[in-house]
């Protein structure tokens, strides 16, 4: 079924209206909120780094392939922040997850954390 949404005003009335889009709103944001193209280093450890711990991520993924900082101006880089003191580490998305599929045979996932 579609509603157009000067018929949904028809029906429901101006407050009507904020009423239902009051209510959808929370429902609305979290598909939004996925949309995001940066994401810190902490939202994505789970989903893109298997759960590691970020100084795992940053020796043996931002280390280990330099070409992925933002930093070293290398064309198809996707993270910033990696060694900066006070500062976030970011993610781009749209750019991050084609590489780590790419490149994820060629990480050591069994590499111990060094403490």
């Amino acid at each position: 079924m579609e509603l157009k949404l000067n018929e949904v005003e028809l029906v429901l009335g101006k407050d009507g209206l904020q009423s239902l889009a009051k209510q959808l709103a929370p429902l609305i944001a979290p598909l939004i909120e996925e949309k995001k193209d940066w994401k810190k280093l902490e939202e994505t450890r789970s989903d893109l780094f298997a759960g590691k711990s970020g100084s795992w991520i940053r020796l043996n993924i931002f280390d280990a392939f330099p070409e992925v900082q933002i930093e070293n101006n290398k064309p198809g880089a996707w993270v910033k922040g990696v060694h900066g003191k006070g500062k976030v580490t970011k993610i781009y998305l749209p750019y991050a997850r084609p590489w780590m599929h790419e490149h994820h045979d060629e990480i050591d996932w069994t590499a111990k954390e060094v403490r």
